[in-house]
């Protein structure tokens, strides 16, 4: 289903790059070309910036790695005891290229994305569901899917979540979600039953239904809490499955968390609703009304888009929540038009903590054939427990794209994609990584374990800070408003380090550069903190672009596991450019 939204022209290169005026032989020269100056004070931290400590390192590719011969959006999952995924799309064909277009099919997927993925298409559209919502004005969305023995007979059943979505081409297609049922099927998803007498929920309560993934076969329901292993639990929204950006209902800013017996799923008078905690434990309830919110997030992302905008998107939707055993941790992964926002909890009811914020920037979105940078983010993102590594820090997240596509039909993920998403965990009692003076503990060479980070990286070109070529470079605009620029670095481990050197990139009328010399911020144990006592060689211009090659920005050793530059970015596109980041050792 092709979403509504904007489609925004991409920025055009920069025109004017400017010239040195000093060029050093060496670091120690550059002190001897113009005075050293200190760094200003930081901007206001960014609304956005991840407050979780659990994670060290956090590394989300800017573009989907793995593509399928398949078609639709969505795409939500379940691994069966047989050994397969099967996963629900909406709007297209799915895994097949002759059957007709249908709101919603059902898919058995095979393979890994390290191995290849092959998939078929079971059923589809009236087959799967009904509509429960005037017809002409709703059709079907999957939300989440479940497989689990409930019956006892030996044998998985999938329970799959649909949902009444408002269509084109009404002004609020996409933008309201009435109802929702659960259907079942006893054959691994070639037939499909659902209760007869109405929707299981209505008047847009708990409506977009989300099966907490445990696993295989609900395998892992046991570690929820006592007598769990009996029960299937599911994460819900209300009003609609993300932001209603016509408003036409409440914008979604809760995540809810129910459970029922495994073996009366649709049975709605089974359900129980997280109402709660007596100390520890969570408090059940069988009325709707008691639930509360597992999370409450009123985060709004590009209130400020210069250019078909502003958007001011609220980021609680439609993704997927994923038990991660190896780590012990439950992962929600949710999204916004242009985000990722990545949160992580201990136990299925919080607290939710952010550990990540990936911004992809405005559409238009480009595909691998262009040769200025592929960027995609994607909808309803989902990591299935089926592909976690064996060490639970390397998961692969699903996510898809059509709507702002700069060539739809060459440059979409408008299918079951996936890219890896590669984590580290914090350790306070890591040894600190050993390495001779000078080096550039920012090169992926380097054996630090260096991950980059950015406020954003525009067409997902952040590498071009770290791969040698001064030609290259990448920049933060994201046609938004911003008071905070960063770019950076972190470790899965402790590093000494004594400079920072900034090697600028273009500059345009509209920005390219940081309003004043940017502070020199270090995390320590997780936590941000500005460094006093830099010193900046040559000078940074107090307004407007500089007129030198590289900026130093050196200090007495210090020991972290991060360290970026923050400052405003300058010019009436408030963005900044990099051509290059080095973080040197101090040995």
């Amino acid at each position: 289903m092709p979403l509504a939204g904007p489609t925004t022209p991409t920025r055009p290169g920069a025109r004017r790059t400017v010239a040195c005026t000093a060029v050093a032989a060496t670091l120690l020269a550059l002190a001897a070309c113009t005075s050293s100056s200190e760094p200003a004070m930081p901007p206001p931290q960014d609304p956005h910036a991840p407050t979780s400590t659990f994670f060290a390192t956090v590394d989300v590719p800017a573009h989907s790695t793995v593509r399928t011969d398949s078609d639709g959006d969505l795409w939500p999952s379940a691994w069966a005891d047989d050994g397969a995924l099967y996963t629900a799309n909406g709007d297209g064909r799915g895994f097949s290229t002759t059957a007709p277009w249908a709101d919603i099919v059902v898919n058995r997927v095979e393979g890994t994305p390290e191995t290849g993925l092959t998939g078929e298409r079971l059923a589809a559209g009236h087959l799967v569901a009904p509509i429960w919502t005037d017809a002409h004005q709703y059709n079907r969305k999957p939300t989440g899917m479940v497989a689990v023995d409930g019956d006892g007979d030996g044998r998985d059943e999938l329970y799959l979540a649909v949902q009444d979505l408002r269509k084109p081409p009404s002004q609020h297609a996409f933008n309201d979600a009435p109802a929702a049922t659960i259907v079942r099927s006893d054959d691994y998803g070639r037939t499909w039953t659902w209760p007869e007498d109405g929707p299981m929920f209505d008047d847009y309560v708990f409506t977009t239904v989300m099966f907490l993934d445990l696993g295989q076969s609900n395998g892992l329901a046991g570690v929820v809490e006592p007598g769990g292993e009996d029960f299937v639990y599911a994460y819900g929204l209300d009003n609609n499955w993300r932001d209603s950006f016509t408003d036409v209902v409440p914008d979604p800013v809760d995540l809810y968390l129910a459970r029922v017996p495994a073996a009366a799923i649709q049975d709605r008078s089974a359900w129980q609703f997280f109402a709660g905690t007596d100390g520890e434990a969570p408090v059940w309830s069988d009325d709707v009304a008691d639930r509360q919110p597992v999370l409450h997030d009123e985060r709004r992302v590009y209130p400020t888009l210069t250019v078909d905008g502003p958007w001011d998107s609220t980021v609680v939707a439609q993704g997927g929540v994923v038990y991660d055993a190896p780590i012990d941790r439950y992962l929600y992964t949710s999204w916004t038009e242009f985000t990722w926002e990545l949160y992580e909890s201990p136990t299925p009811w919080g607290p939710w903590t952010l550990f990540e914020h990936k911004d992809f920037g405005p559409y238009p979105w480009y595909g691998q054939d262009n040769p200025d940078g592929w960027v995609n983010g994607g909808y309803a993102v989902t990591t299935p427990s089926k592909f976690i590594s064996d060490d639970g820090l390397r998961l692969w997240a699903q996510a898809n794209w059509f709507v702002g596509a700069a060539t739809p039909e060459e440059v979409t993920t408008y299918h079951f994609a996936l890219r890896p998403l590669t984590l580290t965990l914090a350790d306070p009692d890591a040894e600190p990584f050993e390495a001779e003076r000078g080096t550039d503990l920012a090169q992926p060479g380097s054996g630090s374990g260096a991950v980059l980070v950015a406020t954003h990286a525009h067409l997902g070109r952040l590498d071009a800070v770290v791969d040698g070529d001064p030609g290259t470079h990448a920049s933060s605009w994201n046609a938004s408003i911003k008071d905070r620029d960063e770019w950076g670095v972190v470790w899965p481990q402790p590093v000494t380090i004594d400079r920072v050197v900034l090697t600028p990139g273009p500059t345009d009328d509209d920005g390219g550069w940081f309003e004043g010399a940017p502070a020199l911020e270090v995390r320590q144990d997780g936590a941000w903190v500005p460094l006093a006592g830099v010193r900046v060689s040559p000078a940074y211009p107090e307004a407007g672009p500089g007129d030198a090659d590289r900026y130093t920005f050196s200090f007495d050793a210090v020991t972290v596991d991060g360290v970026r530059l923050a400052g405003a970015p300058g010019g009436s596109a408030r963005y900044t450019t990099v051509a290059a980041l080095e973080v040197l050792a101090a040995g």
